[in-house]
């Protein structure tokens, strides 16, 4: 069964602190009916407590919510320092009972090393499929994870992405990379019309771009992604990865959200 989660990108405000504490979005997320939260480098630090630490898990135990992933802090050197950095802050994520860490690095021999010191504690390294990297297309990834060639390696598969980038994001395409796909990424977007002027319209080569609600008819066929999902026999976690929404407040948001997606699980 396709287990939902939510992204502390929801409550994130121009990625450097965040709307609410973890306790309280983990509250907000089980009320939603999440069963998982993705946590962000503004949202577990390296300089968290264990006392704190064992804190959110206990909310989270309480609300009968797991994690399904937690982002590595940014800028860690990539040399032997940075290792050990990393392997101090794997300790601490396994205090939640995490054991997967969440990564925008690009270099293929740095991701190794990562993945390396993560398969000795048990644990596993996802990157999210964006543009501007090595994860942007299909071809793409195939090619960036033949060469790192790591079991505990894998992607948080974003059709948005994709979409903005002009390929192909349904049901095809994850059949190309689903033994690669640890977890799927949602949010929803449209290309804006030549009028249209909005705060949350981008541009990304000569097109532009405007995010939508979940469910919008406009948006992505989130129906196809689901189908290739489930013909694949994907049964890890669909997490919601949408920004703050200016229009809606976020409790508002995650349940619609909620609601929408659980629409395409139970298809």
């Amino acid at each position: 069964m396709l287990k939902l989660g939510v992204s502390g990108r929801l409550i994130e405000i121009q990625y450097r602190r965040c709307g609410m504490s973890v306790p309280d979005f983990i509250r907000l997320a089980g009320e939603c009916g999440y069963k998982a939260v993705e946590l962000r480098s503004t949202q577990i630090t390296m300089n968290l407590s264990e006392k704190e630490l064992k804190e959110i898990r206990r909310t989270a135990d309480e609300q009968g919510l797991g994690f399904s992933s937690i982002f590595i802090p940014p800028k860690i050197p990539e040399d032997n320092s940075g290792l050990r950095t990393l392997e101090e802050f794997a300790d601490k994520v396994r205090i939640l009972g995490c054991t997967t860490l969440k990564s925008w690095d690009k270099d293929i021999d740095w991701i190794r090393r990562e993945c390396d010191i993560l398969k000795s504690l048990g644990m596993e390294l996802i990157t999210q499929t964006h543009t501007g990297g090595p994860f942007e297309t299909a071809a793409l990834c195939l090619d960036t994870l033949k060469r790192i060639d790591r079991e505990n390696f894998g992607l948080q598969y974003d059709p948005a992405n994709f979409f903005e980038a002009g390929e192909d994001y349904g049901e095809d395409t994850v059949k190309k990379l689903r033994k690669h796909i640890k977890q799927l990424s949602v949010q929803n977007c449209r290309l804006a019309r030549p009028e249209e002027e909005a705060d949350d319209i981008w541009e990304h080569e000569g097109r532009r771009f405007k995010r939508v609600l979940p469910g919008d008819p406009a948006g992505l066929d989130y129906a196809s992604v689901f189908r290739g999902l489930k013909a694949a026999g994907f049964d890890g976690y669909v997490i919601v990865n949408e920004a703050m929404f200016s229009e809606m407040e976020a409790g508002v948001f995650a349940r619609r959200a909620a609601d929408e997606l659980h629409k395409l699980i139970l298809s």
